[in-house]
């Protein structure tokens, strides 16, 4: 049969044997009959694989991996369960374009505060708590409030509406915003923490506990990589340099920039990345960082 999701009217089809349903649109647990919400208190349960395993076969695919990192002695692993608020929510600017529709998790401790920052969280695959997590993990209590991570999503949202106003040609003006925020609910989140010891040093990683995804980890990048990706760098920033003088001797000044500037913005991160050892990767990856040596 179909349903309709109370909270963003998205509809989806649901077997008829079924009484309280989560919207795969926004993550709202409702009732089918009367569509009333359910709930505030749920937990996402951990999948069946062995995180260690899914941390070091995906560092063993990363540019500069030792080969045989996969045989890495693994000192502990350690079961977080994160809370997490979730809102969602709809904010437009009256008269204009710009609108924004956000499923938005905010942590609610600050260990995890930054590690968490902007995770796109998955919407669906939550369950109702159930107090036997707390005996199967480090469980934490939220230290932060609803109402205080209320307002930290709102700002997110009002903050995109402001960019996508001012990309528009619009003005932006609280008078014509309209919000529609929903709670969706304090959700433990399972994030595995994982040690490994590889030549005598301690490494270590987090990986997203619902479906296994590697949000952080350290690795030792190999002489020979870094080798590589110096020589790499440098011959991006001399080709650079080369047009820079080609483009001068036509343009000036303005011809030299419009020539190395490409050349210096290609070979920095490369250069980066080769002055350091230890490197921190990740599957999760934000819109501000650059992506380079990927498989």
């Amino acid at each position: 049969m179909e349903v309709q999701c109370p909270t963003c009217s998205a509809e989806f089809a649901v077997p008829d044997t079924i009484s309280v349903v989560t919207c795969p649109y926004c993550g709202t647990t409702f009732k089918v009959e009367s569509k009333e919400k359910v709930g505030e208190h749920f937990f996402f349960p951990p999948i069946g694989k062995d995180p260690a395993g899914l941390l070091l076969k995906f560092i063993s695919r990363e540019y500069g991996a030792p080969a045989d990192i996969v045989d890495a002695r693994v000192k502990e692993k350690i079961l977080h369960y994160v809370p997490v608020h979730f809102f969602y929510i709809h904010g437009n600017l009256m008269g204009s374009t710009a609108e924004e529709v956000m499923f938005i998790g905010i942590p609610a401790v600050r260990k995890f505060k930054e590690l968490l920052r902007d995770y796109p969280f998955p919407v669906i695959g939550k369950r109702f708590f159930d107090e036997n997590i707390v005996k199967k993990g480090k469980y934490y209590e939220p230290e932060i409030d609803r109402n205080t991570a209320e307002k930290e999503a709102i700002s997110k949202v009002v903050a995109a509406i402001r960019e996508e106003a001012r990309d528009s040609g619009d003005r932006f003006s609280e008078e014509r915003l309209n919000l529609d925020v929903h709670y969706q609910g304090l959700v433990h989140y399972p994030i595995w923490e994982v040690h490994y010891e590889y030549g005598g040093e301690e490494f270590h990683g987090f990986i997203d506990g619902a479906d296994g995804r590697v949000i952080e980890a350290r690795y030792p990048m190999t002489s020979e990589a870094r080798k590589k990706a110096g020589v790499l760098g440098g011959g991006i920033l001399a080709a650079g340099i080369v047009a820079g003088i080609i483009f001068g001797t036509i343009g000036g000044v303005w011809g030299f920039l419009g020539g190395f500037i490409p050349g210096l913005a290609g070979a920095v991160p490369i250069l980066f990345k080769s002055a350091h050892r230890i490197q921190t990767t990740g599957q999760i990856r934000r819109v501000y960082e650059h992506i380079h040596f990927r498989p």
